[in-house]
């Protein structure tokens, strides 16, 4: 587990671009936090660190966006925000089954804790907002 305190916005997107580095393909990223804690801003990081073009923002209405990449052996990266969902849904009821178990893909699911049964190898990121509008980002 790695535990980081970041004061603003850039040392958050240095820590998803450090991260991303790490990755190959075949990843599953799980962010959990409160509303304003930056995941969105994390993910935009880690998405242009892993090729992606396009201007990354939460699928909140759509729940999943897939962008083709060149990075290592992945293919695609998938955004996935479940911040609308109501329950704790299967990863299979919202279509994201297609895209698990792929050395290919990268997924990164923003609002994570409303998913069940996530697999026991996800990177699971949590981030929190502490005093002063310091984040406190902690990687397991």
């Amino acid at each position: 587990m790695r535990e980081y305190t970041v004061k603003n916005l850039t040392e958050t997107k240095k820590i998803a671009t450090q991260l991303a580095k790490e990755l190959v393909g075949g990843e599953l990223l799980a962010l959990t936090g409160n509303l304003g804690a930056g995941k969105t801003a994390f993910i935009q990081a880690l998405a242009k660190t892993l090729g992606v073009k396009e201007n990354i923002t939460s699928p909140t209405f759509v729940l999943m966006k897939v962008y083709d990449i060149k990075y290592r052996k992945a293919k695609k990266f998938v955004h996935v925000d479940c911040y609308r969902l109501s329950g704790h849904e299967d990863l299979f009821d919202i279509g994201l089954g297609d895209y698990l178990n792929y050395d290919t893909v990268i997924v990164a699911i923003e609002w994570a804790d409303k998913i069940a049964n996530l697999p026991d190898r996800t990177i699971r990121i949590n981030m929190e907002l502490v005093e002063n509008n310091k984040r406190k980002i902690t990687v397991s």
